[in-house]
C-alpha cells in the first residue's frame, strides 16, 4: 500500500514560537494530491494538524511501527525545527517550550531509528522546517530504500509562504515541490511519472535566487531514486506514437502514419476534440512534400473519413446545463490571446496558454473568459478584420486547440465567449475578393458599394474609426464603404445574404461550444443617408431576429452588445421585454467618468452614469469594465473635461492616442493603492457583470515606445523569469517587448511575486471577488444611490429589501466624513463583509455617521438578519 502521514503544526501555546499560516494549506494541498487517483494515488493519507508532542510522537511510532515489507510511506513536516545544544534538531508540536525542548518536542535522533526500523520497503521523508537538514542520515539496511528531502540547510532557517488564515499559501519550499507534481512540469523526461528527485530538482530551481536564502538538499539510502507521483494526464489528441510516426522522415514511415490514423479516427469512442485533431493532421500530410504520401492523405479525407466528418459537423455541441441566466452574479476576464502565455515557445501566445493557465483564473475566481479576436486576420487588421470568420488566427492554435479549452474550462466550471465584429471584414476575405471580381456574382452585393462615392456623409465615425469614407477600387471599378479604416469594408447589411451568412458564422461558432458571443461593432451595421447611421431600427429589427433564433436554438447561450456610448444610449440594445436584443450591454464611459471623479474629488460624474443605468429584468445585464485592449476614448466628454483628463492623466504626446489615452489603469492611477483598490472596488459592486482586463488584477502597466493599441498589450508578467514568464522563445520573437522599467516592469510587476505577498493588488482582487460571490446582493439587479451629505463619498444599495449590502467610496484623498439618509434602515448594524466588523446602530432617525480613508471603501451588509460571515465564504488556497 501507498501510505501517507501528514504532520503540521501551525498554533503554538508558547509566545516564544510564533504561530505559523503555511502548515494548514501544507496539509491540505499535500492531501490533496496524494490522494487523487490520477497523481499520487496513495491508498491511505492521514494528516495531523496541530497536535500537542505526546499526540505526535505516538502517531509518528504507531505509522513507521505497523508498516508491510511491501509499503511505500510518505512522512511530511510542517513546522518549527528547533536546534538543542546546537546540533540536535527537535520538530515542535502544538505544546512545545522553547526552554525544554527534549520533554516537549519530537526528537529526530528517535525519529531516526524508528525509520531505520521499518519494515517498508520504500520511505520518504520529507521536511519543511528550520534546520531541517540537522537530522543527520538514515542507515542502510538490506534492499529497504529510504530518501530524505530536507527544505533547508542545518544553520538555515525555513520560510513559510505568504498570505494570512483566509488566504494561506504553501511554504516556500512545499509550494514549488507541489507545483511540480500538480502540474506535471517536474516530468522533465515525459514519461509520465515523476520520481522523487525530479521534484525535489524543480523545487530547488525554483528557489534559487529568491531573497531569502533557504537551500534544500535531498539524501538516498539504498536507492538513488524513488517514484512519488503520475504526472497529470494532459487530455491526449492524439496518441503520442502515432503522432510520432506521422513526423518520421521516411516516406513510407508517414505513408503507414496516414493508414494508421485513419483507422484510428475511424474507432469508436472518439471525442469531438480528438476527431477534429485528427483531420487537422492529415490535412497537414496532404501537404507533404511527397507526393504519395500527400495522395494517401487525399484518399483517407475523401474516403470513409468523410462520412464520419460530415456527421460530426451536422451533429451541433451539446447545451451546456445550467441556468440559462448564468452572467448572474459572474465576474469576466479578457484576455487577449496572443499576449496572455505561450504555451509551444514560439513566441507568441496560444489558445493552449490559456488551458493551462486555467488554474491561475478559476484562483483568482473569475467565471467566464472573454476572448478578444481569434478569427484568421491579416496583420494590419490587429485581429478586428476577420479573413475567415471559421478559421483560428496563424499562432493561436487549431480547432482541436479550441475545443479542448472549451472542454477543460467546463469542466472547472468556467464558460468561454468568443468576440465577433459584425460590420466589416477584411479586404483579404475571399467574400470581398469575390466581389471585387464577379460584380454579378454570389457575393457581388455583400459589400456597400457606389458608383460616386458619396453618400453617407452625415454618418457617425466610430470612436477610432481612422479614416471612414469612401474607398475607389480599382478592379470593380467602384467606390466601396467602410467604416474603419479602407483596409476594412463594410458588409451591406441590407443584403439577406450577408445576414444569412453572419447567422451561419455565429452557428459555426456556438457549435464548438463557445457560451457566447460578443458582438462588436453592432451599432454600425445598416447605412441610410441624411441619418448618423448608428444604431437605426434596422439594426434592432436584425439584433431581435437573432436573439428570437439564439434562444430557439442555443438557450443556455449568450450575446453580447457592445456600443460605444453612455448608458442612457446604449441601453437600446437590449430590446424590450417582448422583443429582447443582447443579454448583455457594454458602454464606454466608466473609466473617464471615474477619472473626473478622482480628479475633481466628487462622486458626481460616477454617480451621473449609475444613474442613467436602468435596472433590466431578469437575463439581462450591463456588462462594466474599466481598461480593455484599446487607448481610452474621451470622445463622449465636453471640450473642457477631455482636456482636463489629457492634461492631468496624458500629460505627455506619447501617451495619447488618435481619440483618448493609451494607459492601463494601474498608471492612468498612478498605481496608487488606495485608489486602485477604491477602482476595483466599485467595478466589483457596480450592477450588472464587471469585466477585468488581463493583467491589470496585478497591476501591470505599458509600454508607451510601441505604436498604437500595442502599448496596452504587452506580454502577461508571470514570473521575475525569462521573458516574464510569458515564454521560453527569444526575446525579438515576442508579439511585443516585455515591460522592463523599474515601476512596472516584469521584474518587480508579476503573479508570482504577488502570489508570495499577502497584501499584493491579486490577493485584494480575489478577496473582493471572493466575497462578491459570497452575497447573493452583488448578483441581483437594480442599484439605489443613497443621499450623502458629502459630494465626495458616494453610497449606494445593491440587492433586494432585507438582503442589502451598502457600498460607499471616497473620491477624496483625504479621510472624509458623511451622514447617510438610511431612513427604512433604521435598528439595522452594518457589518462589514470582508473583515466582519460590526458597525454602530443606524438611528431610529434613519441618519448614519460614517467616516472614510482617503479613497477608502466599505462593503456593508444591512442584511435584516446576520448574513454569511466571512468565515462562510469560500475560502482561496
Amino acid at each position: 500500500m501507498k501510505r501517507a502521514l501528514l504532520i503540521g503544526v501551525g498554533s503554538y501555546a508558547s509566545e516564544a514560537l510564533p504561530d505559523l499560516d503555511s502548515p494548514a494549506s501544507d496539509l491540505k494541498d499535500w492531501a490533496r494530491l496524494l490522494r487523487d487517483p490520477g497523481l499520487g494515488a496513495f491508498d491511505d493519507v492521514r494528516p495531523s494538524l496541530d497536535g500537542d508532542s505526546h499526540t505526535a510522537q505516538v502517531t509518528l511510532y504507531d505509522f513507521l511501527t505497523s508498516a508491510d515489507p511491501h509499503d511505500f510511506l510518505l512522512v511530511y513536516y510542517s513546522g518549527h525545527g528547533r536546534l538543542h545544544d546546537d546540533h540536535r534538531l527537535y520538530l515542535t508540536a502544538s505544546d512545545t517550550d522553547p526552554e525544554r525542548l527534549p520533554p516537549t518536542a519530537v526528537p529526530t535522533d528517535e525519529l531516526r531509528h524508528w525509520i531505520d526500523e521499518c519494515r517498508a520497503s520504500e520511505l520518504v521523508l520529507i521536511l519543511d522546517c528550520c534546520h531541517a537538514g540537522a537530522i543527520g542520515d538514515l542507515k542502510q539496511r538490506g534492499d529497504r530504500s529510504r530518501i530524505v528531502v530536507v527544505s533547508a540547510g542545518a544553520t538555515e532557517l525555513a520560510h513559510e509562504g505568504d498570505g494570512h488564515k483566509q488566504h494561506a499559501l504553501p511554504s516556500a519550499f512545499s509550494g514549488p515541490f507541489l507545483e511540480g507534481l500538480r502540474t506535471g512540469a517536474a516530468d522533465r523526461d515525459g514519461n509520465g511519472i515523476i520520481s522523487v528527485r525530479e521534484a525535489f530538482e524543480y523545487a530547488a530551481v525554483r528557489m534559487v535566487g529568491r531573497e531569502r536564502r533557504q537551500t534544500p538538499q535531498m539524501r538516498a539510502a539504498g536507492v538513488g531514486d524513488l517514484i512519488l507521483s503520475n504526472a497529470p494526464r494532459r487530455p491526449e489528441l492524439i496518441p503520442g506514437d502515432l503522432l510520432a510516426l506521422t513526423r518520421n522522415g521516411l516516406a513510407s514511415a508517414r505513408v503507414l502514419a496516414v493508414d494508421e490514423l485513419s483507422n484510428w479516427a475511424y474507432g469508436n469512442q472518439r471525442t469531438r476534440e480528438q476527431l477534429v485533431a485528427a483531420f487537422e493532421t492529415l490535412e497537414a500530410l496532404e501537404r507533404d512534400p511527397a507526393e504519395r504520401v500527400a495522395a494517401r492523405a487525399r484518399q483517407a479525407l475523401t474516403g470513409r473519413l468523410r462520412v464520419a466528418r460530415a456527421e460530426m459537423e451536422d451533429e451541433p455541441e451539446l447545451e451546456p446545463p445550467g441556468d440559462p441566466d448564468w452572467p448572474a452574479g459572474s465576474t469576466f476576464y479578457e484576455v487577449n490571446v496572443r499576449f496572455f502565455y505561450d504555451s509551444d515557445g514560439d513566441g507568441h501566445g496560444d489558445l493552449r496558454g490559456i488551458t493551462e493557465k486555467l488554474d491561475y483564473l478559476r484562483r483568482l475566481g473569475v467565471d467566464c473568459l472573454l476572448l478578444n479576436p481569434v478569427m484568421a486576420s491579416p496583420s494590419p487588421g490587429e485581429g478586428r478584420a476577420a479573413s475567415d470568420f471559421e478559421a483560428i488566427d496563424e499562432g493561436l492554435g487549431q480547432p482541436s486547440h479550441l475545443l479542448e479549452l472549451l472542454s477543460l474550462a467546463h469542466r472547472q466550471g468556467l464558460r468561454v465567449v468568443l468576440d465577433l465584429v459584425l460590420n466589416h471584414t477584411s479586404d483579404q476575405h475571399p467574400w470581398f475578393q469575390a466581389s471585387r471580381s464577379e460584380p454579378e456574382g454570389p457575393y457581388g452585393n455583400f459589400y456597400v458599394w457606389s458608383d460616386a462615392g458619396d453618400g453617407y456623409a452625415e454618418a457617425d465615425e466610430p470612436l477610432g474609426s481612422h479614416g471612414a469614407g469612401w474607398t475607389f477600387d480599382g478592379r470593380r471599378r467602384q467606390y466601396y464603404w467602410h467604416r474603419y479604416g479602407r483596409h476594412e469594408p463594410d458588409l451591406n447589411y441590407d443584403a439577406p445574404e450577408v445576414r444569412a451568412a453572419i447567422r451561419d458564422v455565429m452557428e459555426f461558432w456556438l457549435r464548438q461550444g463557445v457560451d457566447g458571443l460578443r458582438l462588436l461593432t453592432v451599432p454600425y451595421l445598416f447605412e441610410r443617408s441624411g441619418t448618423p447611421s448608428k444604431g437605426l431600427d434596422e439594426t434592432h429589427r436584425y439584433l431581435r431576429e437573432l436573439r428570437s433564433w439564439l434562444d430557439s436554438r442555443y438557450p443556455n447561450r449568450i450575446i453580447i452588445g457592445w456600443s460605444e456610448d453612455w448608458p442612457q444610449a446604449a441601453d437600446a440594445y437590449f430590446g424590450t421585454a417582448d422583443q429582447p436584443e443582447c443579454h448583455l450591454v457594454m458602454y464606454a464611459s466608466l473609466m473617464p467618468s471615474l477619472l473626473l471623479a478622482m480628479r475633481r474629488e466628487t462622486h458626481r460624474p460616477v454617480s451621473q452614469v449609475l444613474a442613467q443605468m436602468r435596472d433590466q429584468p431578469d437575463g439581462r445585464h450591463w456588462a462594466v469594465f474599466l481598461r480593455n485592449g484599446e487607448e481610452m476614448s474621451l470622445g463622449l466628454l465636453p471640450e473642457r473635461e477631455r482636456e482636463e483628463l489629457l492634461h492631468t492623466y496624458a500629460p505627455l504626446a506619447r501617451m495619447r492616442g488618435a481619440t483618448g489615452i493609451r494607459r492601463r489603469t494601474a498608471s492612468l492611477l498612478n498605481d496608487d493603492r488606495g485608489q486602485l483598490e477604491l477602482a476595483f472596488a466599485l467595478l466589483l459592486s457596480m450592477p450588472g457583470v464587471p469585466v477585468l482586463y488581463y493583467g491589470d488584477e496585478i497591476g501591470m502597466g505599458e509600454n508607451l515606445s510601441l505604436p498604437g493599441h500595442l502599448a496596452i498589450n504587452t506580454p502577461m508578467q508571470w514570473a521575475p523569469d525569462r521573458n516574464g514568464g510569458f515564454s521560453m522563445a527569444q526575446p525579438e520573437n515576442l508579439p511585443a517587448p516585455l515591460i522592463h522599467e523599474s515601476i512596472y516592469g516584469y521584474m518587480a510587476v508579476n503573479v508570482e511575486n504577488q502570489l508570495r505577498s499577502r497584501s499584493s493588488l491579486l490577493h485584494v482582487i480575489e478577496k473582493l471577488i471572493e466575497t462578491r460571490h459570497a452575497w447573493s446582493a452583488f448578483s441581483r439587479p437594480g442599484c439605489r444611490v443613497v443621499r450623502s451629505t458629502n459630494p465626495a463619498v458616494l453610497a449606494f444599495l445593491r440587492g433586494e429589501r432585507g438582503d442589502e449590502v451598502l457600498c460607499l467610496f471616497n473620491f477624496s484623498k483625504y479621510p472624509q466624513t458623511t451622514t447617510l439618509t438610511l431612513s427604512s434602515h433604521a435598528g439595522r448594524r452594518p457589518r462589514e463583509l470582508m473583515g466582519g466588523a460590526e458597525f454602530p446602530e443606524v438611528r431610529e432617525s434613519g441618519e448614519y455617521d460614517l467616516g472614510l480613508a482617503g479613497h477608502g471603501f466599505f462593503w456593508l451588509s444591512l442584511a435584516v438578519e446576520a448574513a454569511p460571515s466571512p468565515a462562510g465564504a469560500p475560502v482561496t488556497q
